[in-house]
């Protein structure tokens, strides 16, 4: 499982190009009006003079509308904005929920008011009052509730004029008036703090930044924090509290859409053996705990006990898959825990399936010498300073990624990344820079500039990141968080086997049913015909998963089994326009 964290280069803005007739905007260093979470799946392009924003999923362009408009492009909930056709399953259900939340809210704030004051004097009056108590907390840390003259609480009219640091409130009179000096006072005093303390400068990108300012202004003149042992102690508990209850609601969407239990086993700097287990549905991923099994024989035997409590704890009704490492002792559990659990789907992890598959490629003996010559020619370049700005200045400064003896996919992205650079490292050694500098004159810089320009190297290079170039893609679908892979790794690997011998890996360890099915499911495939022809064979692994999945219920394999003919057929809901373009 640790090679699931691979490394993986991903191309500079220059080399992405840009969107036709429209060109990327300078972000803004404005923290407080970028709250919201949509933020993070758009761009701010300049369209005409205008700022619009650019889907990053399906390059759409929103104009107009705002943010609010674009979470119903991801949600998939617009009357006036087509659905995004590529966003994850995961973000989609994440946007959705927020805005039916948001929705709810305002109706339950609307039914409050129509039920609160019918007056309109009563209101203004009453909102002059909340004005004179906000002035009145610069001095006291809590106010009563302030009382109408009919005796009514006004707490309810508050929630109708928010904080002014609330997002997107109105602004008090007093913050309008503030000067630049004082602003920038507050601002260094939160700086010299961070500075002080060591808190990573994008802490202030944080979710709970702004909240946690919005806390505080609310609190007035003379709040103290809290203490080092309140902080440590009872406040630490209490946010322990939170999660617990934050993974009780995601125990609701694990009976509802089923949830797949995840194990990552690796070794601390003190040597422990650490087990980490996480569970994964549509809305998202919750740590559930780590073991240290360092006591522990690391036997099928035990690691069936251990993977059996946890899928106790999780429930094994709602428990589809389990993905593990892919030793042998790990297989031999998965192999006891499917005997237990006739429902229960064991597979390895697909990054590290793939990560040996390039293992077994590198131990060629051709590409075993190539790696090692790139290896040698990026670390004379780090090595060395001036060799480094040369490499820099020629490539315009883009890196060059080092091969490593432990990351084996590592290597070959590498060679693609050296490959890229062929030109600019041939011009770099050639220029009369570095021919006239005192390193040209080193035994070491010879023997690297040799190699540079060996026309046998990058020849073999060339070959060899042609061969492996459909693994890397293989490797960045099932090693992203982009998009659920399990309907795109069946096809993947196929498109890849076409040019290379994987068969001995994916035959062995990584080929499952449920990743036929999933390709099965898929539309993507299902409805292409020319991909669909060539892999009918995967109409066998669904029907296999369906009977492990109805497990002596033949009401539910028939339901099952019909609502596969349904969508094979494009049936009833599936046969509609919208279904279609979807």
């Amino acid at each position: 499982m640790a090679s699931a964290n691979t490394p993986l280069e991903t191309p500079s803005s220059q080399e992405q190009g840009s969107t036709p007739d429209a060109s990327i905007a300078t972000q803004k260093n404005n923290n407080r009006a970028k709250t919201d979470p949509a933020w993070g799946h758009c761009k701010q392009v300049v369209e005409s003079e205008k700022i619009i924003l650019l889907c990053i999923y399906c390059e759409k362009l929103i104009r107009g509308g705002g943010i609010h408009r674009f979470k119903l492009h991801l949600a998939g909930k617009g009357g006036d904005i087509e659905s995004c056709r590529k966003v994850p399953v995961a973000v989609r259900h994440q946007f959705h929920e927020s805005i039916e939340e948001l929705r709810s809210k305002k109706r339950k704030t609307q039914e409050q008011y129509a039920k609160s004051y019918n007056a309109c004097d009563d209101v203004e009056r009453e909102f002059d009052e909340i004005e004179r108590n906000e002035m009145q907390q610069q001095q006291k840390s809590r106010v009563p509730t302030p009382i109408s003259r009919k005796g009514k609480q006004v707490k309810d009219l508050q929630s109708y004029f928010p904080s002014a640091t609330t997002p997107g409130a109105q602004p008090t009179i007093k913050s309008v008036l503030q000067s630049k000096e004082i602003v920038e006072k507050c601002d260094i005093a939160i700086a010299k703090w961070m500075v002080d303390a060591s808190v990573p400068f994008n802490a202030v990108n944080s979710a709970y930044y702004q909240p946690m300012i919005d806390a505080i202004a609310s609190m007035g003149a003379g709040y103290k924090g809290p203490s080092y042992p309140r902080v440590r102690g009872y406040l630490l508990s209490k946010l322990v509290e939170d999660v617990r209850k934050m993974i009780d609601g995601y125990r609701e969407i694990w009976k509802q859409t089923g949830c797949t239990i995840m194990a990552d086993g690796w070794t601390d700097r003190c040597r422990r053996t650490l087990i980490n287990f996480l569970v994964y549905c549509p809305k998202g991923t919750v740590f559930l705990k780590s073991v240290d099994a360092s006591n522990i024989s690391k036997t099928a035997e035990n690691l069936f006990k251990l993977f059996r409590d946890v899928l106790l704890f999780v429930g094994p009704e709602n428990v589809v898959h389990i993905v593990t490492d892919n030793a042998a002792n790990y297989v031999a559990t998965g192999r006891l825990l499917e005997a237990e659990f006739p429902k229960l789907y064991w597979s390895p992890c697909a990054a590290h399936c793939v990560n040996l598959m390039f293992q077994d490629i590198g131990k060629l003996q051709e590409v075993s010498q190539t790696v090692s010559q790139a290896s040698l020619i990026t670390k004379y370049i780090y090595n060395h300073c001036y060799p480094l700005f040369l490499m820099r200045k020629f490539t315009g400064g883009r890196k060059i990624l080092r091969p490593t003896p432990t990351r084996f996919a590592t290597n070959f992205i590498a060679l693609q990344s050296i490959l890229a650079q062929k030109d600019p490292l041939r011009a770099m050694v050639t220029s009369k820079e570095f021919t006239s500098s005192a390193y040209s004159k080193e035994a070491k810089a010879k023997k690297f500039v040799d190699q540079v320009l060996d026309s046998k190297f990058w020849s073999q290079c060339t070959d060899i990141v042609k061969l492996t170039s459909p693994l890397v893609h293989v490797l960045r679908i099932v090693d992203s968080e982009d998009r659920l892979a399990m309907g795109y790794l069946y096809q993947a690997i196929y498109k890849a086997r076409e040019e290379m011998i994987l068969d001995t890996r994916w035959d062995a360890q990584l080929k499952r049913n449920l990743h036929a099915a999933g390709y099965w499911l898929n539309p993507a495939f299902r409805f292409n015909a020319g991909e669909f022809e060539n892999h009918k064979e995967t109409i066998s692994g669904l029907l296999d998963v369906i009977e492990k999945y109805a497990y002596d219920d033949p009401v539910l394999n028939s339901k099952l089994t019909s609502e596969k003919r349904i969508f094979k057929n494009a049936e009833k809901d599936f046969g509609r326009p919208s279904a279609i373009r979807e």
